[in-house]
């Protein structure tokens, strides 16, 4: 217990005496002697304490930690105890409270298909619109495919499910991982169940008759990986009459308007999850600036780290062409 308390100080005292310095921790050591089921909640409290004191990267299975805001507040709580050494004493010394001792106690005969189990019963007795968010949150795809089925014969359309009850379940996915209570694992976990949630629904989508209404561009930035919120734009811009030229993440400002160019796009549509993406824009958009290009394409920006002030307020100011914020990809649709 004292180790994990000196892990965690080390930690901060190696990040305020060296600026730059990155560090790394194997964490199963932390929770050997304990049952599976109770290594993964120390393991995952451990590790968010960890973070929060600077550290940088995690030697871990990460099938075997789960994101902070599942646990239980009671396991929580004690796994919380038991890395600080919370332990509580009398007048005369004598313990009152151990949490390695209520640790013990609290998952006594548990194991992971028991909570497996119990997990499976709670999403089961949910409706299937609040089933279908909590299956994104928690990156659970066994039975994804007849909850949409369910929700269609319910009458609730291909749109309705994506935009009131999938993206529902990934704006929590984006608040719980940028405030640490989600770990990356976990984020594309979800990702990869919206994805084929999309993909399920796509073929039951209304398509536009009409065609030829415009082209775009679409691309998720230099740096930036994640691309569903932009494969979601690209489909009900397709279905809406739109010509998408869609070329996928981790793309350059040169490949952008190469992409624009050879296409005869209208409009540049540019994407991306993380922080620096927002920064990445920044500069794109001060490179068109600077070859010319500013007014030649409308520009539409979108991702979880945007904000219509920031993209119609500060970017608006320092680029000469047209640049909006979509909030997802009905604005997108609105938008074009």
């Amino acid at each position: 217990r004292r180790d994990a308390i000196e892990t965690i100080e080390a930690i901060r005292q190696i990040n305020a005496k060296y600026p730059g310095i990155h560090t790394t921790l194997g964490v199963s050591n932390v929770s050997f002697g304990l049952n599976p089921a109770s290594r993964a909640v120390l393991n995952s409290v451990f590790i968010h304490e960890a973070v929060e004191a600077g550290l940088d990267s995690a030697i871990v299975d990460a099938a075997k930690i789960v994101p902070l805001a599942s646990i239980p507040e009671d396991q929580r709580k004690v796994a919380l105890d038991l890395v600080w050494d919370r332990r509580e004493y009398d007048a005369d010394g004598n313990v009152t409270y151990d949490p390695l001792s209520t640790m013990l106690d609290l998952f006594d005969g548990v194991d992971s298909a028991s909570l497996k189990d119990a997990r499976a019963a709670e999403l089961a007795a949910l409706p299937v619109g609040e089933r279908l968010e909590r299956r994104i949150i928690d990156g659970e795809g066994k039975g994804l495919e007849e909850d949409l089925d369910l929700a269609r014969a319910n009458g609730v359309s291909p749109l309705q499910i994506i935009n009131d009850h999938l993206l529902a379940g990934m704006k929590i996915v984006g608040e719980r991982f940028g405030s640490g209570e989600m770990q990356l694992p976990f984020v594309l976990q979800s990702a990869e169940v919206m994805k084929t949630a999309v993909a399920l629904l796509e073929p039951h989508m209304e398509k536009s008759d009409e065609a030829g209404k415009g082209t775009i561009v679409l691309a998720t930035v230099r740096g930036d990986v994640h691309d569903i919120g932009k494969n979601l734009v690209d489909i009900i811009l397709t279905n809406n009459g739109y010509d998408v030229i869609n070329i996928g993440i981790k793309k350059t400002i040169n490949e952008i308007i190469q992409a624009a160019e050879e296409n005869n796009a209208d409009v540049i549509g540019m994407s991306g999850l993380l922080v620096k993406s927002t920064v990445v824009m920044k500069e794109n958009l001060e490179e068109l600036q600077n070859r010319g290009l500013g007014t030649k394409w409308p520009i539409i920006l979108g991702g979880a780290a945007l904000t219509r002030t920031f993209v119609e307020d500060d970017l608006a100011s320092v680029f000469n062409g047209t640049v909006r914020y979509a909030r997802d990809a009905f604005e997108g649709l609105a938008l074009m």
